[in-house]
């Protein structure tokens, strides 16, 4: 009798283990398991809104650190752009001296009220000299800062008809009596006429710079290296056309000196100078 009632017994338990493994879940790893398969939909956990604020907080300090960073950088590439360019046009230069007696480019304008040699501005060459340095040049591209926007940097040029070509540099050779009259707050200065024994001046006398000027009576200002990048003002901007370059935020400029090298200068370090030889305090006011 015991004998049955234990097999009967041992038989029961087994088909109780059975039922049990049918109905029962397989058992779950939860060692490796992620957010999304421990605990199911429960388990998922989305980013609070102070969370993503810290994100965006993080990000943008971040970009305020690089942005200036990334715009400095490229203003010393364009400072280093303009610099070869104006080498290439102190080259271009000095090359038409050599086959000229050392007689430097003219200075003079188209006009003939009463004429080019008395009716000049230094960031002007007339159609003739400008043709002569893109020849010597071999390009029309040094006559002009990179950072300046048409019609500087064009083939066809910023023609003033009757006058002559607008240029985005300050040429400051070949002009006739000099030392203009000196403007409110400004100093003289010499034009160079040939490439060595000119009087009044010596081999780092400037001959090309950066284009830092405006003009009262015109109503525009340039200012090729500002603050917040290049400044062409004028025409129909009556608050910012025709005041100081320094107004718009110019920094500086490069100088190219007769004797070919060229140097920046802070806007601090420049000096006014008068750039036109007529029109008064209406005309060309410049910075080198």
């Amino acid at each position: 009798m015991n004998g049955v009632r234990l097999r009967k017994t041992a038989s029961a338990v087994k088909a109780g283990w059975a039922e049990a493994a049918a109905g029962a879940p397989a058992p779950r790893n939860t060692r490796f398991a992620g957010p999304g398969r421990a605990g199911g939909a429960e388990g998922l956990r989305a980013f609070t809104l102070i969370e993503l604020l810290v994100v965006v907080a993080i990000i943008a300090i971040l970009a305020g650190l690089l942005l200036p960073a990334l715009a400095n950088a490229k203003e010393r590439g364009r400072r280093a752009a303009c610099l070869n360019n104006i080498r290439q046009f102190l080259l271009a230069a000095h090359l038409y001296a050599d086959d000229h007696d050392q007689w430097l480019p003219s200075g003079a304008s188209d006009s003939t009220t009463p004429n080019g040699f008395e009716d000049d501005s230094v960031p002007v060459l007339s159609g003739l000299t400008r043709t002569q340095m893109m020849t010597y040049a071999g390009t029309y591209r040094v006559l002009g800062c990179p950072n300046l926007s048409a019609p500087f940097n064009t083939e066809e040029g910023w023609c003033e008809q009757g006058y002559g070509y607008v240029i985005g540099y300050n040429y400051l050779g070949g002009h006739r009596n000099t030392p203009w009259p000196v403007l409110p707050g400004g100093e003289p200065w010499h034009s160079p006429q040939k490439t060595a024994g000119t009087t009044n001046c010596s081999p780092t006398s400037p001959l090309v710079t950066d284009m830092n000027d405006w003009s009262p009576g015109y109503g525009r200002t340039i200012a090729p290296h500002g603050r917040h990048g290049p400044v062409q003002a004028g025409g129909g901007d009556s608050d910012t056309g025709g005041v100081s370059s320094m107004a718009v935020g110019a920094v500086g400029g490069n100088v190219g000196r007769l004797d070919g090298s060229v140097e920046w200068l802070t806007v601090d370090e420049m000096k006014l100078r008068r750039g036109s030889q007529k029109w008064a305090e209406d005309g060309c006011w410049a910075l080198w």
